[in-house]
């Protein structure tokens, strides 16, 4: 079911990505990308986690940074 796949990204005011666009169109944010890669919904996208220790998504083949942003 890993037909999902994020295509687009949202940032803040201070260029933190705080958001997704699916190739559906619907938006999500971190915590809804984490919980759908451990459902396993999201095939272009892995988990990882932050200095932190916050999970947050990483792009399987490419830089989800160099992904376009939502206007």
């Amino acid at each position: 079911m890993k037909d999902l796949k994020v295509e687009k990204i949202i940032k803040d005011g201070t260029k933190n990505i705080i958001g997704y666009e699916l190739n559906t169109g619907s938006i999500i944010d971190n915590e809804q990308a984490v919980f759908m890669i451990k459902k396993g919904e999201l095939g272009n996208v892995k988990i990882i986690c932050d200095e932190k220790g916050k999970e947050k998504i990483q792009g399987i083949g490419f830089n989800i940074e160099n992904l376009p942003e939502v206007k």
